[in-house]
């Protein structure tokens, strides 16, 4: 089984405050890993340190296949000029393709149908909730066939029907290889995905493992 992630006593500062501190994990393809605890207990920074978006102070993190990160809806520039679906193509993206081609655009529109916002495609993002676009960040992260997909509280604002097409999809890409590590603050989404392993952050270290 190929190890898609791995982060070795991993220790993230802010000036003097130490965010988190001294973490180990390990993420295998396949597996789907929740993390979970308490606002401010260091889970998002955790996240954004495995993303590549926040420096490890000291420890180490390797990544290996493709990776996608899908960000908390509030880092998102709502005013940003541009429609779903042309934030959709743009994770089909490959380092020095300079133009999208007729399979590029086949495949984000196949994730927009499977997460039912197909009908959102020639919307701009700035009219869409916070669950849509949600959703339109997630097409985003699985038409571009990540090996390793972060989501930062991909469930918040969703409702029963939204949040049920998300763990489908989850499911899906599960059991292509990809792996899948989720931060949320709500145990109930762990019952999405049963067999997910589960990691609780609390004060930055690791509680439950």
């Amino acid at each position: 089984m190929t190890e898609r992630l791995r982060l070795s006593n991993a220790v993230i500062k802010y000036g003097d405050v130490t965010a988190v501190n001294g973490v180990s994990m390990t993420a295998n393809e396949g597996e789907m890993i929740f993390i979970t605890g308490s606002n401010g207990s260091g889970k998002s920074t955790l996240i954004k340190a495995i993303a590549g978006l926040l420096p490890l102070s000291s420890g180490s993190l390797e990544r290996t296949g493709k990776m996608s990160y899908v960000p908390q809806y509030e880092d998102a520039d709502r005013d940003f000029p541009a429609r779903a679906f042309e934030i959709v193509i743009t994770g089909t993206q490959r380092h020095g393709k300079l133009f999208y081609t007729h399979d590029d655009t086949e495949r984000a529109l196949t994730a927009m149908k499977e997460l039912g916002i197909y009908d959102l495609a020639d919307k701009e993002i700035r009219t869409l909730s916070g669950g849509q676009l949600r959703r339109v960040f997630l097409a985003r992260a699985i038409c571009g066939n990540p090996e390793l997909l972060l989501l930062d509280e991909p469930c918040a604002g969703l409702d029963a029907q939204s949040h049920e097409v998300l763990f489908n999809v989850i499911r899906n890409i599960l059991s292509g290889g990809c792996a899948v590590v989720m931060v949320t603050h709500d145990i109930s989404d762990i019952d999405g995905i049963s067999e997910g392993r589960i990691i609780k952050i609390s004060g930055g270290r690791i509680s439950i493992q």
